[in-house]
């Protein structure tokens, strides 16, 4: 018999808690004290007050949530744990000119300042989110809108219009049907320090994702592959993450392939497989938290056990089935059976992987769990790369001109009719960042060479898109090329995202003195404006060595 964590009949809960304007006032005056606040007594963790200086607009506060792992405890009376499923009710009142939003199927305003939302399907507690702020909206596709700042929604509503529908139908298509009604972005202040947050009906996104030009629209995916795995079908406890993870990285680019095709999918995965690459040689390939299935000890924030473990090593395992399977269309079929079965439920490995071989009796007569060196045990509880790692060559029909191209800037004197013979133009933003990143492994590159490429390729150097902008602003550095580093400076100012962020003040760090002295006077004229974990992140990086 199958060991489901959440099989029970599910209990319906309702969130009372009025915000007030007085006490949103209150905190707001106290946002940059540590996390810890007090509201009507109930001690607050993550709920996080932001200072109008903190948002896009700067005119008003802005309050959120972030219930991922553990946090929601802090937030509302529950079950803290993704074993237990709820359906929830919630009543919001908010000052003048605010509005509610939340991770709800249904909402409406029950008058000027006040709004009532349901979720009729049961979930874990850490997908309950919560969000107030001078907030407007605009439709991008018939179940789909964008929320965000006033100053933000037409660049949000440009860069999606259309764009959601066409992810949702592809995902359903391959993994069943969309149960959640509605799926609405919503773009949060700069100083949102997360990618983004699958919150179901309600995904919180960072506003990095706005280009201009839909370059990073597709980086979405991931969270729209959320609703199917993660939350329909949900890790019943967080030393299963990869349950989560690992699922959505595979349904993702399934998702992409048909979308974009194989080449740019491998070449993307093949930047994910990099950075777990990356991770592992930092942390030792046998650390215990390399493991897909991890051992929380009493006392342990889920939250520290989190890397690219689950996500790459998670795709792995999964692409591996895949494999053993041999058929890409019967193991989608296997996909959305695998949805139908467990949908709003929490689940073990063990329940999984029970199901695939029933699902696939021939592949259970061949014992194919205890196959020397791939043993399903072996996947879940022993540290270390990947037995099996699925086959990206197609991805080199992108990277190859991506890394002969890289090669010609390295010389010193350059050979610009070879250079210019390389068309960039159709080049996508995974192919870029793989040539940028081949740049940055050969940087130092001869003297003027940087500015050179900056002015070869301005839709690189002077690019809004924060990916190209991050590597751009690493390349400058690590060359030292003072002449655009008011473009690193710019770029920290203009969002608060750690992944960009804290790279770039190692990158500062480890550079010349102009360089550090430029870390510390971006860093204390940003401050106010950063969450206040990447606040202490920051710190750490930029404080002499020896305190």
């Amino acid at each position: 018999m199958r060991r489901i964590y959440a099989r029970h009949k599910y209990k319906e809960m309702s969130i009372g808690r009025k915000f007030k304007a007085e006490n949103m006032l209150n905190c707001i005056q106290i946002s940059r004290s540590p996390k810890f606040l007090l509201l009507n007594g109930i001690s607050v963790w993550e709920v996080c007050w932001l200072a109008p200086e903190q948002t896009a607009g700067k005119k008003k506060p802005f309050v959120y949530t972030q219930g991922q792992a553990v946090l929601n405890r802090a937030f509302f009376p529950c079950f803290d744990t993704p074993a237990v499923k709820c359906k929830y009710s919630a009543l919001i009142e908010v000052p003048d000119g605010f509005t509610a939003v939340m991770s709800a199927n249904t909402w409406e305003k029950r008058g000027p300042n006040k709004f009532f939302f349901q979720m009729c399907h049961p979930i874990p507690s850490y997908l309950i989110a919560l969000a107030i702020g001078d907030l407007v909206s605009a439709e991008v596709g018939p179940r789909s809108r964008v929320w965000a700042e006033p100053c933000l929604i037409e660049a949000a509503k440009e860069e999606y219009n259309g764009v959601i529908e066409e992810f949702l139908a592809t995902g359903e298509k391959l993994f069943g049907p969309y149960l959640w009604g509605r799926y609405d972005l919503l773009f949060m202040p700069p100083s949102f320090p997360f990618g983004g947050m699958e919150n179901p009906c309600l995904t919180f996104v960072t506003p990095c994702l706005l280009a201009g030009d839909r370059s990073l629209a597709d980086v979405i995916i991931h969270e729209i592959s959320h609703s199917w795995f993660g939350n329909l079908v949900t890790n019943a406890n967080w030393g299963e993450f990869w349950l989560n993870e690992g699922f959505t990285m595979y349904a993702q680019r399934r998702i992409s392939t048909v979308l974009f095709g194989s080449a740019y999918t491998c070449l993307e995965a093949a930047t994910g497989r990099a950075l777990l690459q990356q991770h592992m040689d930092i942390t030792g390939k046998e650390h215990p938290l390399n493991k897909l299935r991890v051992k929380i000890e009493p006392g342990v924030d889920p939250d520290d056990t989190y890397n690219e473990t689950p996500y790459e090593k998670g795709f792995c395992f999964v692409s591996y089935l895949a494999h053993l399977v041999g058929d890409q269309d019967q193991f989608d079929n296997f996909l959305k059976a695998y949805v139908n079965e467990f949908k709003f439920q929490s689940i073990l490995a063990e329940d999984f992987l029970e199901f695939y071989l029933e699902y696939f009796p021939e592949l259970k007569k061949k014992n194919v769990e205890s196959i020397p060196g791939f043993e399903f045990d072996r996947w879940l509880n022993t540290p270390g790369w990947p037995p099996y790692l699925p086959d990206l060559s197609p991805g080199d029909l992108l990277m190859k001109p991506a890394e002969e191209l890289a090669q010609l800037w390295v010389a010193k004197e350059l050979d610009m009719k070879a250079i210019e013979a390389v068309a960039i133009s159709s080049w996508k933003t995974y192919q870029l960042v793989y040539f940028l990143d081949k740049i940055l492994q050969k940087s130092p590159l001869p003297p003027g060479n940087v500015k050179t490429l900056g002015e070869t390729y301005p839709k690189i150097s002077n690019s809004q898109n924060a990916e190209l902008r991050l590597r751009w602003g690493q390349i400058v550095l690590k060359n030292d090329h003072q002449e655009d580093f008011w473009k690193v400076k710019a770029f920290l100012q203009s969002q608060g995202k750690q992944k960009y962020t804290l790279p770039l003040y190692h990158a500062m760090m480890a550079g010349s003195k102009v360089a550090q002295t430029l870390a510390k006077e971006t860093f204390e004229a940003t401050a106010p404006q950063l969450h206040s974990n990447v606040v202490n992140y920051v710190q750490q990086i930029v404080a002499p060595k020896g305190n």
